[in-house]
């Protein structure tokens, strides 16, 4: 027994494909409807364009797993427009796993935030929020304050992303 109370037990399992729990989806924002959102002013055939790109490299649970960007890179202009969501969604995996180990130590701590952002890479943002939640003891994380935390540091990286940029994107992609 530590100072502060017992130690927190982990119900850890690991997790295979992920069933996400449609309430906590629904409080977590999307990056690629936020990228579609900021580039909403872009002519209506490159949004058409755009949309149908993030639809293809959602995960069938509607997140966007960043294994489905392994090969784009920041300002990789060839790749199109999603060098933005990449841009974007850089810091997600650290995010989520600081996130879902909040108020953890020691080997808990390691092997809960390493798992979130295995699940991040895997299944997306939404897969690692539903099995964290599961993992924890209920009411341990704040699902309303992850969002937030998303939102926010998408819309810091965002308001780095030139109109030139977006230009160029489209420009040289090699579809």
């Amino acid at each position: 027994m530590g100072i502060f109370g017992s130690r927190e037990e982990i119900n850890f399992s690991e997790p295979g494909e992920i069933s996400v729990d449609h309430q906590i989806a629904s409080r977590l924002p999307d990056s690629g409807e936020f990228l579609l959102s900021f580039l909403s002013d872009i002519h209506p055939d490159s949004y058409r364009t755009l949309e149908a790109e993030i639809q293809r490299v959602r995960h069938s649970n509607g997140s966007i797993p960043h294994s489905n960007l392994k090969g784009i890179k920041i300002q990789d202009w060839k790749s199109g427009p999603l060098t933005h969501l990449v841009w974007m969604t850089a810091k997600d995996r650290i995010i989520v796993g600081v996130w879902a180990s909040f108020g953890l130590s020691g080997k808990d701590r390691k092997l809960v935030s390493s798992t979130a952002e295995r699940l991040v890479d895997t299944q997306g943002i939404r897969a690692a929020a539903t099995w964290s939640v599961a993992t924890r003891t209920p009411g341990r994380l704040d699902v309303d304050s992850l969002g937030e935390q998303l939102t926010n540091s998408w819309r810091e990286s965002a308001g780095n992303i030139r109109n030139g940029d977006v230009i160029k994107s489209f420009r040289k992609w090699q579809r």
